[in-house]
C-alpha cells in the first residue's frame, strides 16, 4: 500500500489534504529563520499539522489515487479505507504509526493521537533542493574612538582706550557755559524781557512769511442736461430696432406704427396724463383678453408700479408698466424693468 506516497505528493500543491475517517494535513508557510542554539540558519518552508477533525471525504486523495493506481473513485475510496483501519489498529496495538516522509503518529499518556511531522521534510517548491547552513558569528572589533579636543579660541590682546576722559568732560562743560552765555546775550541785547524760550529768534528783526489759502470758486448754475434730439422716423412703419439711447447703445425695440394708430379711448386703469405729454411706454405685456390685461395692471399696481392701459392693436391689449415723457427716463425704467420685473419688456414711442 502506497497511501503515504500520494499524500506526500498532494501536500506540495495543496495545503489540505484530507485521509477521509482519519483526519487531515495541513501545511503553514514559514519564513527563513535563525536558529541561534543550533547556529544553524534554515530556509522558508512549508510547516505540517494534523487535524483529527478534519474527517468529511473531499475526493482529493481518492482521486489521485485512482488515477495513479488505475481503479475507478470507488475502489480508491475502499482502498483508503482499508488502509486507515489498518493505521488505527496499529496505533491501538503498538501505540505508534509512522508514515514515511510525512511525521509519526502517537498516543500520549492521556491516549490522546499525537502527530510529530518529519522536520527532514521541506513541502515549499520555492524552497526545494535548499538545506540548512551553519551560521557562524562575527565578531567584530570595536574601535575606541577618541574624543574630540575641546579647541579654546585665541582672543586678540584688549586695546586699551586713551585715558583722555577728564579732557572730554572738560571741554563739555565749557560748551555748555559758553552756550548758556551766549543765549543769555541775545535775550538781553533785545530788550524782550518776557522772551519765551520756545519762541526764541536767532535772526531778530527778519520779516516773517504770511501764507494766505485761497478762496474756493463759486458754484456756478448747473448746466440742464441736453436731450438727445433722436425722433422716431416718420418714413417707416412696424417694430423696429433702434439704437436709441446712442450709436452704441443697445437697441430697443419701437413700435413706429403706434404714431398713426387712433388713440384708444381712456380706460379706468389708465393712468391720467399730466401737461406732459408721456410718449416713451415700458410694455409689459400684450394680452388678448381684456381681464388679463386688468389682472396684469393691478398685480403691477399692486407693487408700486404706474402700470396703464396703452391701447388695443392688432387684437391684443397693450399694458405699460410706466410711461414717461423723456427718452432717458423710459431707457432708465427700461433697464431696470428687464432687471428686476420683466425681462421681455420693450419700449414704446407713440
Amino acid at each position: 500500500m502506497t497511501l503515504e506516497r500520494d499524500i506526500h505528493e498532494l501536500l506540495y500543491d495543496h495545503d489540505c489534504v484530507i485521509v477521509p475517517g482519519f483526519g487531515g494535513f495541513l501545511t503553514h508557510y514559514r519564513p527563513a529563520r535563525l536558529d541561534e542554539q543550533r547556529r544553524t540558519v534554515h530556509p522558508p518552508s512549508k510547516d505540517l499539522s494534523f487535524n483529527r477533525q478534519l474527517t468529511r471525504h473531499d475526493g482529493l486523495l481518492a482521486d489521485h489515487f485512482g488515477r495513479r493506481e488505475g481503479v475507478d473513485f470507488n475502489a480508491a475510496k475502499n482502498a483508503i479505507e482499508a488502509q486507515t483501519a489498518e493505521w488505527t489498529e496499529t496505533l491501538v496495538r503498538q501505540g505508534r504509526v509512522e508514515l514515511p516522509r510525512i511525521g509519526t503518529f502517537f498516543h500520549d499518556a492521556e491516549l490522546n493521537l499525537q502527530f510529530e511531522p518529519d522536520r527532514r521534510v521541506n513541502f515549499l517548491k520555492d524552497a526545494y533542493g535548499l538545506r540548512p547552513v551553519a551560521a557562524h558569528p562575527v565578531i567584530r572589533q570595536v574601535v575606541a574612538v577618541e574624543p574630540p579636543r575641546k579647541v579654546v579660541p585665541l582672543l586678540p590682546p584688549a586695546i586699551k582706550a586713551p585715558r583722555s576722559t577728564n579732557g572730554m568732560l572738560a571741554a563739555a562743560a565749557m560748551a555748555a557755559v559758553l552756550f548758556t552765555a551766549a543765549t543769555w546775550w541775545a535775550i538781553s541785547s533785545t530788550g524782550n524781557k518776557n522772551a519765551l524760550w520756545s519762541s526764541f529768534d536767532f535772526l531778530p528783526g527778519a520779516s516773517q512769511a504770511e501764507y494766505v489759502l485761497p478762496e474756493p470758486p463759486e458754484p456756478g448754475p448747473a448746466a440742464p442736461l441736453a436731450e438727445d434730439p433722436w425722433v422716431a422716423p416718420n418714413s417707416e412703419e412696424g417694430v423696429h430696432l433702434y439704437p436709441v439711447a446712442g450709436d452704441r447703445a443697445p437697441v430697443v425695440a419701437v413700435d413706429l406704427n403706434a404714431q398713426k394708430a387712433k388713440v384708444a379711448a381712456p380706460e379706468s386703469t389708465a393712468v391720467a396724463s399730466s401737461g406732459v405729454r408721456a410718449k416713451y411706454h415700458v410694455v409689459g405685456g400684450c394680452f388678448l383678453e381684456k381681464e388679463n390685461a386688468d389682472r396684469f395692471i393691478a398685480e403691477l399696481q399692486a407693487k408700486g408700479f404706474a402700470a396703464s392701459l396703452i391701447d388695443k392693436k392688432g387684437g391684443l391689449y397693450r399694458v405699460a408698466i410706466g410711461s414717461y415723457p423723456l427718452r432717458t427716463t423710459a431707457l432708465e425704467a427700461l433697464d431696470a424693468v428687464r432687471r428686476e420685473e420683466a425681462p421681455d419688456a420693450w419700449m414704446l414711442v407713440k
